[in-house]
């Protein structure tokens, strides 16, 4: 596995960074970065998750988007991007293992290679984006919706109807609370809309879901 802008790279450039790339471990719960720390660099997962976070005025997590094995998270290179810095931090979801790129390294290559500069700031803008349309959900959406639309879109990304969630993390996602979203999915259960497990969430009707999004 590795970083997915190694392809326009030039051979030197790219011995260049497998020199300089860290491989870091991670335990549930660490923190991998806060913004204000020193800038860490390009993050690539190898295994398990990191989620990253904002907090809110309340002091409560609220998570942005999370990596997965395969996936690069390029906002923690915020020194290197100026103007796409994002007041948030990233936490292992799980135990996770990840190659981390330097900051230092990152500009260097950046400077030598505008192509790879087009790209990392392609990437950068794409997750920006993503974590923009995270906050106007929580600012404009109602609860319901919020929930409605991680369960659906949750079992898309994981390309199962079935999947492993706490509810504190359903929580940090739609920007509410763990209890909050117990008695919410209680009742999108008693509803037919989901079968709930223990750490485990089915999606037992999409459809219905799609209509509380309407």
């Amino acid at each position: 596995m590795e970083f997915d802008f190694y392809a326009i790279l030039t051979p030197e450039q790219r011995t260049f960074a497998d020199r300089c790339v860290q491989r870091a471990d991670y335990a549930k719960g660490q923190i991998v970065h806060r913004h204000g720390d020193a800038c860490v660099g390009v993050i690539l997962v190898r295994e398990g998750s990191l989620r990253v976070d904002v907090l809110s005025e309340e002091g409560r997590e609220i998570t942005l988007f999370q990596a997965e094995p395969g996936d690069c998270c390029v906002l923690s290179a915020a020194c290197v991007l100026h103007s796409l810095d994002l007041e948030s931090q990233v936490t292992a979801e799980t135990a996770a293992q990840v190659d981390i790129l330097p900051a230092a390294s990152l500009a260097r290559l950046m400077s030598e290679n505008k192509e790879l500069e087009r790209e990392i700031f392609k990437q950068a803008t794409t997750q920006y984006a993503h974590a923009l349309r995270t906050m106007e959900r929580i600012v404009f959406f109602s609860l319901e919706k919020r929930l409605a639309f991680f369960l659906k879109e949750e079992s898309i990304r994981r390309g199962s109807l079935a999947f492993r969630v706490t509810h504190e993390s359903i929580a940090r996602c739609i920007g509410s609370s763990r209890e909050v979203v117990t008695r919410m999915l209680n009742q999108f259960a008693g509803r037919g809309m989901v079968a709930l497990g223990r750490g485990t969430v089915t999606v037992m009707d999409r459809a219905a879901l799609d209509e509380v999004l309407e």
